[in-house]
């Protein structure tokens, strides 16, 4: 028969701390996974980014030959797209190589999956963008309500890439009052009591109004609460009990001046007995069609398994709408939705291959890792095992994902974890277009702001006198400013070695591992139409680009400590402690691989991100992508021996 693979992808999953839970005894399918199959980090491709990464995982190719080099893409002079449209990788994917041979895939909120290019197989959600508010299959983002009076938040990316005013976090919503006009009035043991909300669509402007009925059920005060089309108790779409989710509510909204069918649901999170207080919070309203590929497919999970939530994440509990375990359960849910797809597409609809991008890890690295691991500076036991049980509860989850998946695998079928990366704690952080400014390379119009939290626009820039810049993005690639010939070398070799001799203070070391020009950057994994003109690495420790996290740096210098420690990947040297890593990670188990294998770095190296596709297709016997460059990593499998030994 056949073989099959599961390539579940949960960003952000680090091994080390995995094995540290499954040693406590509280991951028993990951113990599972440690037993019978091989379990290995992998050597990310650089730089250590999320659209990058998974850009390799799923065509087998380095970064300088796929081009999804940072958050953007340049497709041409001006026109750049987001790195999570499928036109920004430009190689073949391993979907495309396996309907060439025949077989069906489906991958479900993956990077760029959409446009994929295939005809016979499936996408769900092919953006797959972590951030909130960065879809196009939502009506409007996640948001809370309270009658307690609220101040104007500012929202910002989960990696804080892009800080900007957003509507509140937190909306204020008319106080509790006794029901008037209302017909149709359910039981309740107190007078019911009224207010209403709006949800306001992302695009158009367009609002659709609920209104709220509190009511009393056990004669205690009141409990639940009614979310209703109209002032008519026969008109509701949820009702919740304090504390507890509403069942999902399919309903028409309106969205640019047209009606769009969507999903969203409730928990009430707090409901005084004398109906002083309300705290209500609500899911992503999501598309409750348009988002897959064939279109007819994504009513059938619904129908199956429920409506599809697109962003699952820590958003409600870092910007004080939810508590950590309402961010917690949406996450779950999204994640056992993934695995219900994989079992369901790979059983009943012919697929021999699933893919998806879960986020959950990748969310509490940045917020909690520093909390958990002593390397950082800023680490505070007090705080270490609230936050490590954070982290616990977190991977148990993902423990009741892999068991649903293998309650449906059968003896035919592999099954997968991959991660992009992992993270690392903050050491210290690098302000490099300060640095860049400060030395003269890069100077600014008089009106330029932002080079203090590592943010210049290139419209900032003054281009008469700049000889070396980065583009308005997350950057690791230096550009110059001057056409291939004397000046150009001039401005390289002067630009090498500032970077190579860029020393930190405060601490005597060199910030900058490695500083090449573009002619070596291939040591990289760096070439192609998006790679700057001098490419650099942070060593261990040095991280970059996340100032929206970090609120400046201490002292005002353009390297040293943050004001505010986390964690985070990037540009730099991936590296490890006894629980984080900034390493990538790929969990195989199935039919001819061996049991309770791990590759011993030390002596074999790593396997290679670029290596995990075209295993993949060894398994499936199909020929890989037509660019992969990733090799085989045939000490995975029974029979193969990578052990040697040198003669005396």
């Amino acid at each position: 028969m056949a073989r099959k693979i599961y390539a579940y992808g949960m960003d952000g999953f680090i091994t080390p701390m995995m094995k540290k839970f499954a040693a406590e005894g509280c991951l028993p399918n990951f113990e599972r996974m440690l037993k019978e199959g091989v379990v290995n980090q992998t050597f990310p491709s650089f730089p250590v980014w999320t659209p990058t990464n998974w850009a390799t995982l799923s065509t087998g190719a380095h970064t300088g030959t796929h081009g999804v080099t940072r958050w953007r893409v340049e497709l041409a002079p001006e026109e750049r797209i987001d790195s999570f449209d499928g036109r920004a990788p430009n190689a073949e994917r391993i979907w495309n190589a396996l309907e060439r041979a025949g077989l069906k895939s489906v991958a479900v909120h993956y990077p760029a999956a959409h446009p994929s290019g295939i005809k016979s197989g499936f996408v769900v959600d092919g953006f797959g963008h972590p951030s909130y508010a960065r879809t196009d299959y939502e009506v409007a983002a996640c948001q809370a309500y309270t009658t307690a009076g609220v101040e104007s938040t500012l929202e910002m990316d989960h990696d804080g890439t892009a800080v900007r005013q957003a509507q509140s976090s937190i909306t204020s919503i008319p106080p509790l009052r006794p029901a008037e006009g209302w017909s149709n009035l359910p039981e309740s043991q107190s007078p019911p009591l009224e207010s209403s909300l709006e949800i306001h669509a992302r695009l158009g402007g367009d609002v659709t109004t609920f209104h709220l009925l509190a009511l009393d059920d056990r004669g205690s005060g009141y409990d639940s609460l009614l979310i209703c089309r109209k002032k008519d108790g026969t008109s509701r779409i949820a009702r919740a009990a304090t504390g507890a989710w509403s069942d999902w509510a399919i309903e028409t909204f309106r969205m640019e001046g047209r009606d769009q069918r969507a999903c969203v649901r409730f928990k009430l999170l707090e409901l005084s007995p004398d109906g002083g207080c309300l705290k209500l919070y609500r899911t992503q309203v999501t598309y409750a069609d348009g988002f897959t590929t064939p279109h007819g497919l994504a009513g059938d999970l619904i129908e199956r398994f429920g409506p599809y939530q697109e962003h699952a994440s820590m958003v409600p509990y870092t910007s004080g709408m939810a508590d950590f375990d309402t961010a917690l359960e949406e996450c779950e849910y999204q994640g056992l939705w993934f695995a219900d797809v994989a079992n369901y597409m790979l059983r009943e609809k012919g697929c021999a291959f699933f893919i998806c991008h879960w986020h959950l890890y990748d969310y509490l690295n940045h917020i909690h890792l520093n909390d958990v691991d002593p390397v950082c500076p800023g680490y505070n036991p007090a705080n270490a095992d609230r936050a490590l049980d954070y982290f616990r509860r977190a991977y148990q989850v993902g423990d009741r994902i892999l068991g649903r998946i293998y309650e449906a695998a059968d003896e035919n079928t592999c099954v997968g974890i991959l991660a992009d990366h992992g993270a690392s704690p903050d050491v210290r952080v690098a302000n490099i277009r300060k640095f860049l400014h400060d030395r003269g390379f890069t100077v600014l119009k008089h009106s330029a702001q932002g080079v203090e939290r590592d943010q210049v626009l290139e419209t900032d820039i003054d281009w008469e006198k700049t000889t070396a810049y980065l583009k308005d993005d997350k950057g690791f690639d230096i550009f110059i400013n001057a056409e291939p010939g004397e000046a150009f070398d001039k401005i390289e070799r002067e630009l090498l070695l500032a970077l190579r001799t860029w020393i930190d203070e405060g601490v005597g070391r060199t910030p900058v591992a490695i500083a090449l020009p573009k002619r070596d950057a291939y040591l990289l994994g760096q070439w192609g139409d998006q790679c700057g003109d001098v490419i650099f690495a942070w060593d261990h420790g040095y991280v970059s680009g996340y100032y929206g996290q970090w609120k400046g740096i201490v002292g005002g210098a353009a390297v040293g400590a943050p004001e505010v420690y986390g964690a985070h990947h990037g540009g730099f040297i991936p590296t490890q402690s006894d629980i984080s890593s900034s390493f990538g990670s790929f969990l195989l188990s199935g039919p001819g691989l061996k049991k309770g294998y791990e590759r011993p770095s030390r002596t074999l190296g790593y396997i290679h991100a670029a290596d995990v596709v075209p295993t993949f297709c060894h398994i499936l016997g199909v020929s890989p992508p037509a660019q992969s460059q990733g090799t085989i990593a045939y000490d995975l499998f029974e029979g193969h021996e990578m052990v040697r030994r040198r003669e005396a």
